[in-house]
């Protein structure tokens, strides 16, 4: 009795290797990149190639006449000019500003992380806007300069309050204040 029942654990580990192995064996094995051969989205009923390939008859395209990679087809480009619009990044930059200006309380009652974590959460918003804001000035070294400038100053207010010293972080944060209405004078 003791024999079948080890007989009965063997068959039945075995099994349950065998199917784990088939089952593993099974497994898709696209490379990254590839697409199925199914045509179900073609465009082209006569036999073209997918949309969803890349590649597309003429292959892929870069510059001002594609669209995502691809030649234009027919009709206007729908979102020329949306890069000199910068009234958008304009209204963004100035909340940006007005979070940057009203951290002084911040720093005055020594609440060091407070400030770092205001500075931090409008870091990459307030950074693509100026450089959007940039582009589009007439005077781009000018404001170039200016925005390295600001952002040199946050770097330092932000050493300053994480070494906690109120004298530093006070001068710092004047100093950003000051990097601030400079950037903010030429746009």
């Amino acid at each position: 009795m003791l024999e079948e029942s080890v007989n009965r654990r063997d068959l039945f580990a075995r099994a349950g290797a065998a199917v784990f192995g088939l089952s593993a064996a099974q497994s898709a094995s696209a490379k990254a990149g590839q697409f199925s051969k199914i045509d179900i989205f073609s465009l082209d009923q006569r036999g073209g190639t997918a949309i969803s390939s890349p590649f597309q008859v003429g292959g892929p395209k870069s510059g001002k006449d594609s669209t995502y990679g691809y030649a234009k087809t027919d009709g206007p480009i729908l979102a020329t000019g949306y890069e000199t619009d910068v009234v958008r990044e304009k209204a963004a930059f100035a909340v940006s500003s007005t979070i940057v200006e009203s951290q002084g309380k911040n720093i005055d009652s020594k609440t060091w992380w407070l400030v770092r974590d205001n500075l931090r959460g409008q870091a990459y918003t307030m950074k693509a806007n100026m450089l959007a804001i940039n582009k589009q000035a007439s005077n781009k070294a000018e404001c170039a300069k200016a925005y390295a400038k600001f952002w040199k100053e946050i770097d330092s207010l932000d050493l300053a309050c994480k070494k906690k010293e109120l004298a530093l972080a006070q001068k710092e944060y004047a100093d950003v204040l000051a990097a601030l209405k400079a950037y903010q004078a030429l746009i």
